[in-house]
């Protein structure tokens, strides 16, 4: 392996997660061991004191029961060897000793020590080291009336030396578990982070070639991770569909700026051919192409709301009014392109359907959608505006009697720049769905359209009422 990709191993996330796994489990289990240790060395500690303490009381009974003669006596005489365990020493208020019985492996140094040490303090305990330091002595003492003293030592190996074969099998086992946790985890996170790897490989491929059709294999753990990758999968869907609507909408725009700009170009030559002899002309061609630059920047202005609205960065000017106003002043907009077409133009709009929202986009919503209602109904037809509520949801629908959308076409009217078969002979740019759409689910709400060919159709945009209760501005 190169030391590249050493180095990038190392550096890697699982990498350092192995490691915090590693030294979690290597601290656990020495705190683990540390507190075996400290139990089994007090619990060693505790079972000589309880010796010493059960041989002091014998002998203070021995005392008791016969005096001094009596206790030496059987503490010399007893069956479980205690002259060869035990030091006993009895010691007068005034320091005389009355009696004393050194036990095996007791030395003078070790005398010198126990005095020195007993003269310093009165302790009821008492813990030396031993010559050797493989040992160590314990010593307890007790009152056995107003003028004796009784003293009880043992020899006991140190606890440290007693553990030390426990250490070496723990710093083994320690070892061992360690390197088994290593691999392990090392195993395990490589296993894990098998999702995270693939997503790093797609995003890296779309990158250098730019296919957006790669997709990351769902793992199905039913995990976090399974979630992540449906989710970047679902992502990368939602960017190809963006991409290819971009791309659509692109070939859409150069296609129909096409006619346009052709025309802009007709007329300029022909108001330049004619522009010393026909001054009529030369103003019937500005005017010409003032028409058609409105067309282009009309276009040019839609796609900008759309896109918008779509991203979330329109500015929405809130406030309370009144749906029914808004609907009067729409249907007033296009009273008389109605009359021209000899349509009926009808409102259901009760007052007080109060709604919180931007009323100049909810004009243009409804504006949007009576034009194409009006466009596509003929002569002797009936559009109806209507608008309706509940507590916190508000409906506004226009409803015709024209020609209809085909079902199949039905999914596509809300795309950019798309226009049916049959709506092709009117006037149109093809965005004005599609703005609707956008501006409705920029404000949280939904539109929706049912038709039938040569039926009608209705269209249904459904919103949040906002702050229910609310007065509109005077």
């Amino acid at each position: 392996m190169s030391l590249n990709r050493v180095d990038h191993a190392r550096r890697s996330f699982s990498f350092r997660l192995n490691l915090w796994y590693t030294a979690f489990l290597t601290v656990a289990f020495c705190s683990l061991f540390a507190a075996a240790y400290l139990v089994l060395a007090s619990q060693i500690r505790q079972k000589d004191k309880e010796i010493i303490a059960a041989k002091l009381e014998e002998c203070r009974a021995w005392f008791v029961a016969g005096g001094l003669g009596l206790m030496k006596d059987r503490f010399l005489n007893s069956g479980d060897n205690s002259q060869n365990a035990f030091m006993l020493r009895v010691v007068g208020i005034n320091g005389q000793i009355q009696y004393f019985s050194i036990p095996l492996g007791w030395e003078e140094s070790d005398r010198q020590q126990f005095e020195a040490a007993v003269r310093q303090s009165d302790p009821r305990w008492l813990e030396l080291p031993s010559k050797n330091r493989r040992n160590e002595w314990i010593f307890a003492r007790t009152r056995l009336s107003e003028s004796l003293l009784l003293e009880i030592g043992k020899s006991r190996e140190n606890p440290e030396e007693v553990l030390a074969p426990f250490r070496i099998v723990f710093s083994s086992v320690m070892a061992g578990a360690v390197l088994i946790g290593f691999l392990g985890g090392a195993w395990l996170t490589q296993r894990s982070f098998r999702p995270v790897r693939q997503v790093m490989q797609t995003a890296r491929g779309i990158i250098e070639t730019g296919q957006m059709s790669a997709r990351v294999i769902t793992p199905r753990t039913g995990d976090e991770l399974d979630e992540l990758v449906s989710l970047f999968n679902r992502m990368l869907e939602k960017n190809e569909a963006l991409i290819r609507g971009m791309r659509e909408a692109l070939d859409n725009v150069a296609h129909d700026l096409r006619t346009p700009m052709a025309r802009l170009r007709g007329t300029a030559e022909m108001a330049l051919q004619s522009a010393s002899d026909n001054p009529e002309a030369c103003r019937e061609a500005l005017a010409d192409s003032m028409e058609e630059s409105e067309r282009v920047l009309t276009m040019l202005k839609t796609l900008m709301d759309v896109s918008e609205a779509e991203t979330g960065t329109m500015r929405l000017n809130s406030e309370p009014f009144d749906a029914s106003s808004l609907v009067r002043d729409v249907l007033d907009l296009y009273q008389i392109v109605a009359e021209e077409k000899q349509v009926s133009l009808q409102a259901q709009a009760p007052e007080g359907l109060v709604l919180e929202a931007d009323r100049i986009r909810l004009q243009q919503v409804l504006a949007n959608l009576v034009d194409n209602a009006l466009k596509y109904t003929p002569a002797g037809g009936r559009v109806e505006v209507s608008a309706s509520a509940d507590a916190t949801r508000l409906w506004l629908a226009v409803k015709d009697n024209g020609m209809g959308i085909p079902e199949e076409e039905l999914p596509r009217i809300w795309e950019r720049l798309y226009r049916g078969d049959k709506s092709r002979s009117q006037k149109g740019l093809g965005l004005g769905l599609c703005l609707v759409k956008a501006v409705v689910q920029a404000h949280g709400g939904q539109v929706e359209v049912s038709s039938r060919p040569n039926e009608g159709s209705v269209f249904t945009v459904q919103l949040p009422r906002g702050r229910v209760g609310v007065k509109p501005a005077a």
